[in-house]
């Protein structure tokens, strides 16, 4: 069965207008929520601070999920990775993971044929891109390594689909579908994030460069005296 390119290119841009809301909503998060600073500016890991992150990441990949669009076939394309992905990357596996199984967990729960695949992509996306990090020295890879990964991340949700969802004809008529959709919106909606992730790892790294310069600056005038 052919697929309707005009289909595509409607799905392509509800997904890209759910992405600017969930963008939104976790710029000011991060940028408003001491907790979350604590994590992905100062590196602070506390219980309390983690909980809070994998709740937050967990709710927007729940949003990602229920934002999406319904297709005939019972089958959701969505935004649900980038909450887990984006999670891992910025506060490493066991954030990334614990927002990864709300999400994956509450997908499951949805059902569908493609449940099962759809929510091990969830679960793996957080997974993964926590792993990143660690190996990352528990640092951002940055907007451009982000966008990739999310795409990589995108392909691989679409081959788990096909090699875990049945009937099999179906799952690739599925994945013709949401293939571009899902990826450009998701890389998208990761990149925008990287953006302004590394905006405030840059401001955070040129405070900290100056308060240690006024230091250096203070001790010599102390010496002096």
């Amino acid at each position: 069965m052919p697929v309707d390119p005009e289909e595509i290119i409607n799905i392509l841009f509800l997904l890209i207008n759910e992405v600017s809301v969930m963008v939104t909503v976790i710029a000011v998060v991060v940028s408003s929520f001491d907790h979350v600073k604590q994590v992905v500016i100062e590196k602070k890991f506390t219980y309390k601070n983690q909980i809070i992150m994998i709740l937050l990441f967990g709710a927007f990949s729940i949003f990602g999920n229920y934002s999406g669009v319904e297709l005939s076939s019972d089958a959701i394309a969505n935004i649900r990775d980038i909450g887990p992905l984006v999670a891992g990357l910025i506060g490493g596996p066991i954030i990334g993971l614990g927002a990864g199984l709300i999400g994956g967990i509450n997908r499951f729960f949805v059902g569908g044929f493609t449940a099962l695949p759809c929510s091990i992509a969830t679960v793996s996306a957080g997974l993964i891109g926590g792993l990143i990090y660690r190996y990352n020295n528990k640092e951002f890879v940055g907007a451009y390594n982000a966008t990739i990964i999310a795409v990589l991340i995108e392909l691989y949700h679409m081959g788990i689909t096909l090699i875990l969802a049945r009937p099999f004809d179906q799952a690739l008529e599925v994945v013709k579908i949401v293939l571009i959709p899902m990826t450009l919106s998701n890389a998208l909606g990761v990149a925008i994030f990287s953006l302004i992730i590394g905006s405030l790892i840059k401001d955070k790294k040129k405070i900290k460069q100056l308060e240690e310069n006024l230091d250096i600056i203070k001790s010599k005038e102390d010496d002096m005296i």
